[in-house]
């Protein structure tokens, strides 16, 4: 039985502990905050898990997958650490989701055991994990964190190089930024653009990807009419106006009852309860 260290107990730790516990992996997991640790413990799905409160050696432990706040700097302190307390066998696995894996590894003295694996929100239902290696990263350790994912029945894509945002994020970013843009513009309202895209992209990516779709088009006519728009889209460097005055609103979404939509009447834990249903209905569809 593999035994794998999940360091921080948050939104993505807990769910890649609670999917790691559907098969024979022995699942350790830190997390420092005592109230934090309780409200996982009453969670039926992490029964099994071993809580830690102190990074301390693990005999015969395989991976510790980092899964803390997404802030550079933590990263590279935390890395430093687990460098110093497990042997140079353990492979390191950060979750980031738009590091360089060779920024997070700075501080590190055997950067060759560090790789990402990228892991979607919610990391217990959706497939796909994203492992970018940095160019430190050993070719031997990148092609057994690939199989271990296999087994585990994840979707792994070992990208060939990393790069910001790594991929799905960067597509995401686009996308994010573009809607933003036509709602900052008055074209649509946020509803409006979320029904758009839902009943268009979003029925349609699940079974076709973009460049997939585009050779069904026609590349000829896709050039043609990009060729006419291309201009006209959104190329900001920056996060645009109406995302600054969000966060200078503390508007931060769901997390503070605001942001393009009022969160304040909704049973938060019913609704992405039922959205982790549709997930599901939707990833066994395509299978």
């Amino acid at each position: 039985m593999q035994k794998i260290l999940i360091v921080g107990g948050g939104f993505m730790g807990s769910a890649i502990a609670k999917y790691l516990m559907q098969y024979n992996v022995s699942v350790f997991l830190y997390e420092p905050n005592v109230d934090r640790v309780q409200q996982l413990k009453e969670q039926s799905e992490l029964k099994s898990v071993t809580f830690l409160q102190q990074l301390t050696k693990i005999e015969d432990l395989t991976y510790v997958i980092e899964a803390i706040i997404e802030n550079l700097q933590a990263k590279q302190n935390l890395f430093e650490q687990l460098d110093l307390v497990f042997a140079e066998d353990v492979m390191f696995c950060t979750n980031t989701s738009g590091y360089l894996v060779s920024d997070v590894a700075e501080k590190m003295v055997h950067k060759e055991r560090l790789i990402g694996t990228h892991f979607f929100s919610p990391a217990n239902i959706t497939p796909l994990v994203e492992v970018v290696p940095s160019p430190f990263t050993s070719k031997e350790k990148a092609k057994a964190v690939m199989q271990f994912l296999q087994s585990i029945k994840k979707k792994p894509v070992l990208l060939k190089r990393e790069i910001k945002g790594f991929v799905a994020n960067r597509l995401q970013s686009a996308l994010a930024r573009e809607a933003m843009s036509l709602v900052e513009k008055g074209i649509v309202t946020a509803e409006e653009l979320d029904f758009i895209a839902k009943m268009s992209l979003g029925v349609r990516l699940a079974d076709t990807g973009p460049l997939e779709q585009r050779d069904i088009n026609g590349l000829d006519t896709h050039f043609a009419i990009v060729n006419y728009v291309y201009p006209t889209l959104e190329n900001s460097t920056k996060p645009l106006s109406i995302h600054y005055e969000k966060i200078s609103a503390k508007e931060f979404g769901m997390k503070s009852n605001r942001g393009f939509y009022d969160w304040s009447s909704i049973d938060k834990q019913q609704y992405l309860a039922q959205k982790e249903k549709t997930l599901i209905d939707i990833i066994k569809l395509i299978k």
